[in-house]
């Protein structure tokens, strides 16, 4: 210890100096042997504390990097060998909604597709997040739509939704819908759709899932669909690539059902120039915006293009392939639709959809110019029909005449005869035992029985 003595009075010796400067090393030392024994005393404390049945400390949201085990990437904690599982019937659930305006009903009025589009992705997205075990599940794409059975405003539409595939942190979700009709007191089979969502953690990047349980026959049969359909896309992908390289297209002319016509339009002529950004009222629970209504946008701008084509105010979109969502949109980014006719057929028109986000430089720091980035991307096909509603020949041709239109038509066509020529593998899967009068899909039936 050190005590009071002269040497901290008289300063003008080296020799009282030195005492003093032991003096102060003294006071530290002790100090800082307090705070040592204080945080000693403290830890035990707490362990004696914790031992009595305080609840432990949870753990931090930030989890540390994941550890490589050989090509197995530990995410999270959770590797790719022991994840969980569960099964298909876990995530089933069902939603059913007015659609349309209420105050048209019974005027025999059609919806919008994009309407049908933002049911969908709302019931899809419930059962992927059941799956997941938290709401942190974002939409990558939809695969697939087809609406088979006009809905009109003021319908009641059923839609069936539960998990059918899943990969490391994607999870795609088959939706089966159905409408009321009030002639027939029946549920008629209205339309099918295959849609792949991605698995986000607390740091926004994507996270393990659990696997999933196949436990009847069907659920196998629906699996090995997938499967087929996934190795088609690919074979499709390497057609589309395989078209862009030097020469590919020496040969190649437009298809017959383009010839004949006494008006043709230029392909160019045909592009419809769209620029708007979202208010947060669109926004979901993850501070982007909601899905759902982009592809409303997407569907609306596809329709006008057709309708400015033929100059027939009485287009709409029976189908929807490959939509992809590519970047999450922003509230502080402005986006950039291009719609154009890409290939037209007697009663059908196929219109190519592209969306671009323009981010600001106020948005993002560490760029000062505007930055473009592409964000969604996808094929409509809509339906030429007369005032009555019966289809009507579109009876104008698509005119290609630079390279860039004929890759875009060579693409377009390849897309439509590709397709058509797998319906055997590639049509929707429960088509043909989806009848009308059932309440609920057929594995609805068994959950609720």
């Amino acid at each position: 210890f050190c005590t009071p003595s002269p040497c901290l009075v008289r300063t003008k010796f080296g020799r009282v100096g030195k005492k003093r400067l032991a003096c102060h090393r003294s006071l530290l030392g002790l100090m800082l042997g307090y705070v040592r024994r204080g945080a000693v005393r403290g830890a035990l404390s707490t362990v004696r504390v914790a031992n009595i049945g305080s609840p432990a400390r949870p753990p931090p949201l930030v989890q540390p990097a994941p550890a490589v085990q050989g090509r197995r990437i530990d995410l999270r904690g959770l590797s790719t060998g022991n994840r969980p599982s569960k099964a298909s019937k876990e995530s089933w659930s069902f939603a059913a909604e007015i659609v349309g305006n209420a105050s048209l009903a019974g005027k025999g009025i059609r919806i919008t597709a994009g309407e049908v589009l933002k049911v969908i992705d709302l019931a899809a997205s419930y059962a992927a997040c059941v799956h997941a075990g938290h709401p942190t599940c974002t939409t990558l794409a939809f695969d697939h739509v087809e609406l088979l059975v006009p809905i009109l405003h003021g319908d009641l539409l059923h839609l069936d939704s539960r998990v059918a595939n899943v990969g490391n942190t994607s999870i795609v979700v088959q939706v089966v819908g159905r409408k009321w009709d009030l002639l027939t007191r029946q549920w008629i089979y209205t339309l099918e759709a295959f849609v792949t969502f991605v698995a986000l953690g607390p740091d926004k990047r994507p996270t393990i899932v659990p696997t999933l349980e196949t436990g009847s026959e069907e659920e196998e049969e629906l699996r090995a669909f997938l499967q087929a359909r996934s190795l088609l896309n690919e074979q499709y992908e390497a057609e589309q690539i395989a078209m862009q390289q030097p020469g590919a297209l020496d040969k190649f002319t437009p298809d017959a059902v383009n010839k004949g016509h006494n008006e043709y339009v230029r392909m160019k002529d045909t592009t419809l120039m769209l620029r708007k950004n979202f208010l947060p009222r669109a926004l979901n629970h993850l501070g982007t915006v909601f899905g759902g209504d982009l592809l409303e946008w997407m569907d609306s701008a596809a329709v006008a293009c057709a309708s400015h084509f033929t100059r027939n105010p009485h287009m709409i979109t029976i189908a929807m392939d490959r939509v992809f969502f590519h970047k999450p949109i922003r509230p502080t980014d402005v986006l950039e639709l291009k719609a154009v006719v890409a290939y037209s057929r007697r009663h059908c028109i196929n219109v190519e959809v592209q969306v671009d986000v323009l981010t600001p430089p106020f948005a993002d720091k560490s760029d000062e110019k505007l930055a473009i980035n592409r964000s969604h991307r996808g094929r409509f096909h809509v339906l030429s029909l007369s005032e009555a509603g019966y289809k009507q020949p579109v009876g104008i041709g698509l005119s290609v005449q630079d390279e860039e239109e004929r890759l875009r038509y060579a693409k377009a066509s390849h897309a439509f005869n590709f397709w058509r020529n797998q319906q055997d593998t590639a049509k929707s899967f429960n088509r043909g035992m989806y009848g009308d009068g059932v309440s609920h899909a057929p594995w609805g039936v068994q959950l609720l029985s």
